[in-house]
């Protein structure tokens, strides 16, 4: 407990020190309203809109979770595909280093002209975003696995798919869930990305509202709900990945000299 808390006291203290700093900058007048709101002015645009907010956060939070979800079982099967056949590896690998080149700003208005308005392109510019660091990350763990085991299976008589079961998998979990960690931060700025540029309700749309509106502070509570949804699911994968790899915590027997 004592570890965690040295660990998580120091950012919060930097964090509570910069929000107090700019509140007293706000409240001085050295920093005016419509470039940065007080910190106090966010909490209440957060209070007096909770209604508005909660309904555009679902709609945020509904295309990023599927969305997300989607991008990992699409790059675990790319990644399948790649490592069991060269050809698809050697046409694909290309493709997917240049889809990650393109800007998200300018892909996403052709997506949205090509899929029209609603929940498809936004899902798509998800997906797009975030299956490529699932599908790198577990293709370099299949490639990093030890080929002693493997052959091991092979003399055992194990077939591909055993192989993949029961050594692959396994060995590129940690892998796998390093990329869903790198995805799990992108997914919600995609979806909010996406509503910019083509949906009806959203964070992304309440957030140009506002903006056109100059209500900064309203703005800057969306801001923070997109924070707080995207650390929220990061965590959630930490969960989770402790949870499917208990082995890392498992702690090393004592040492022969120990036991005497």
């Amino acid at each position: 407990m004592r570890d965690k808390l040295k660990n998580i006291l120091p950012p919060l203290l930097v964090l509570a020190a910069f929000i107090g700093l700019i509140q007293v900058l706000s409240v001085t007048g050295v920093i005016q309203e419509f470039v940065l709101p007080a910190p106090s002015s966010v909490w209440r645009a957060l209070i007096t809109d909770t209604d508005l907010l909660w309904g555009h956060l679902k709609e945020t939070m509904n295309v990023s979770l599927l969305g997300f979800f989607l991008s990992i079982f699409l790059g675990i099967f790319v990644a399948l595909l790649m490592d069991t056949f060269d050809l698809i590896y050697r046409a694909l690998y290309p493709l997917l280093v240049i889809s990650q080149t393109i800007p998200t700003m300018i892909i996403t208005p052709v997506i949205v002209l090509m899929f029209g308005y609603g929940l498809v392109p936004r899902l798509v510019v998800v997906v797009l975003v975030c299956f490529f660091p699932v599908s790198i990350n577990l293709l370099q763990g299949f490639t990093a696995v030890d080929q002693d085991q493997i052959r091991l299976m092979r003399t055992l008589g194990a077939n591909r798919a055993k192989i993949l079961w029961h050594v692959k998998f396994p060995s590129s979990l940690l892998h796998l869930f390093s990329g869903i960690r790198i995805a799990a931060t992108y997914c919600v700025m995609a979806a909010v990305l996406a509503e910019w540029s083509g949906g009806g309700s959203g964070l992304g749309i309440y957030m140009l509202r506002t903006k056109r509106s100059f209500a900064f502070d309203r703005m800057f509570a969306a801001i923070i709900l997109i924070i707080a949804l995207s650390l929220l699911l990061y965590y959630f994968v930490l969960v989770i990945e402790r949870l499917a790899t208990p082995w890392l915590r498992a702690k090393p027997k004592e040492s022969l000299e120990e036991i005497r």
